[in-house]
């Protein structure tokens, strides 16, 4: 059963990994889409016609790639204020209750979003402006959140490690902190 656990976070992290991995290459794309943009419209004064399209659907891949990984490693934003007071008293009501919470949710979004996929492949749906196929980038939805729904269900049944959530001061500094003395 160990291994099968190890073998289980091996692979979403993997995985996850992965999925950040196209997230950081997108965000690098969109930052070079809009200087081409830019420096296109300044000098040679054509617009680059795909701005708009290429980095809307850039954006939303990079929001749903880097969730899995979010989800994985606890690291997404909380608002502890309610979960803090309770803690003591019911903290693993409150995860169970968080678990279940996220798989309903990622599940019904998964539920809901291949369908969705589904349309705009039979049709072969396209961006207005660039003509670019949608069904590639819709993918990435149905993808994501089943990747995120798998997490939670193995938390749920104790297939994964429970969350650990840090305080603020366990994260690696940005910038070197001299201290006084």
């Amino acid at each position: 059963m160990r291994s099968v656990r190890r073998y289980l976070a091996q692979g979403l992290e993997g995985l996850a990994l992965a999925m950040a991995v196209l997230a950081s290459l997108a965000m690098v794309g969109i930052v070079a889409i809009i200087v081409t943009g830019v420096v296109m419209r300044r000098f040679f004064n054509t617009p680059l016609h795909i701005t708009e399209d290429v980095v809307g659907l850039m954006l939303s891949a990079v929001l749903f790639l880097g969730l899995p990984l979010v989800t994985l490693r606890s690291q997404h934003v909380r608002v502890s204020i309610v979960a803090d007071a309770l803690k003591d008293r019911f903290d693993t009501a409150l995860r169970i209750a968080a678990m279940l919470v996220g798989v309903t949710f990622f599940g019904w979004i998964l539920f809901e979003s291949i369908p969705w996929f589904e349309f705009a492949w039979k049709r072969g749906l396209k961006t207005e402006t660039a003509r670019l196929l949608l069904y590639p980038w819709m993918a990435v939805l149905p993808l994501s959140v089943g990747l995120t729904f798998v997490i939670y269900l193995a938390r749920l049944l104790g297939l994964l490690d429970a969350e650990r959530h840090g305080s603020l001061e366990d994260l690696t500094p940005i910038a070197p902190v001299k201290k006084d003395g």
